[in-house]
């Protein structure tokens, strides 16, 4: 059986661990090829292992607050499968540094991982893209860029504000090229990161959430599916929230 993205070379950022590990495991279960992106060596290689899809996976290790320029990446991907279909701008960076603590460094920091690689990364996608008859690029925002996110996170969630803007922006300029641009913004969902979040703050989140519970990684990876594959042809400028309800638009 062929699968919904066989065909396709995809980059996921941040695709060594949550979200992103989720979505790279999706992808290739539904045929794709990819190229994750992860903060050392280390964790690309232990990540390579675990998954075993050596002829269809790669990997580089960037780490976007030092370098947000995104070419090497995008030159990697090439690298290993000569081609590019599908961008997924998943890493991200927390912060929870309050607005009368947070430095100018943090603020920095945060943006040039959550908004400015995005961007550039982007950028050198659509280029290669649409060289080639078209392609998806798929921002993962977050449900702080709706409702301004936990208290001390101002950073964090202007920075994935600014990922939905730029999602409908780049969605206006990319549409000429065949390049479509989309965004998901999942809550809170069950990964490394939210497990050691606090009793008092999970069950604060779940009360305020209409399914009463943390989303899954595997609950974003369908949505990230629909959005690179063909099915989604028509697609463009649109964020689809992945939130149990927590947030409705």
């Amino acid at each position: 059986m062929t699968g919904r993205l066989s065909g396709k070379a995809a980059v996921v950022t941040g695709g060594t661990r949550g979200i992103g590990r989720a979505i790279t495991e999706a992808f290739l279960a539904e045929g794709a090829k990819v190229t994750i992106v992860g903060t050392d060596e280390q964790s690309i290689g232990i990540t390579l292992a675990e998954i075993g899809e050596s002829e269809r996976l790669g990997g580089i290790a960037t780490d976007f607050s030092r370098d947000s320029s995104g070419s090497a990446v995008i030159a990697k991907a090439l690298d290993n499968f000569s081609r590019l279909d599908v961008l997924i701008n998943n890493a991200g960076l927390g912060s929870f540094q309050g607005p009368f603590e947070l430095t100018s460094d943090e603020w920095e920091r945060v943006f040039s991982v959550n908004l400015t690689a995005p961007f550039f990364l982007a950028r050198e996608a659509a280029r290669v893209m649409g060289e080639n008859g078209g392609g998806s690029i798929v921002n993962i925002s977050s449900i702080a860029a709706h409702t301004g996110g936990l208290a001390g996170s101002p950073a964090y969630a202007a920075s994935k504000a600014g990922l939905l803007g730029l999602t409908k922006s780049l969605a206006r300029h990319f549409g000429d090229f065949g390049v479509r641009v989309n965004a998901i913004s999942p809550a809170d969902i069950e990964t490394d990161m939210t497990a050691g979040w606090s009793q008092d703050i999970r069950h604060k989140l779940i009360a305020m959430t209409p399914l009463g519970r943390f989303g899954r990684a595997d609950e974003v990876t369908g949505a990230a599916i629909f959005l690179a594959s063909d099915e989604a042809s028509y697609v463009t400028g649109q964020t689809l929230g992945i939130n149990g309800g927590a947030h409705m638009l």
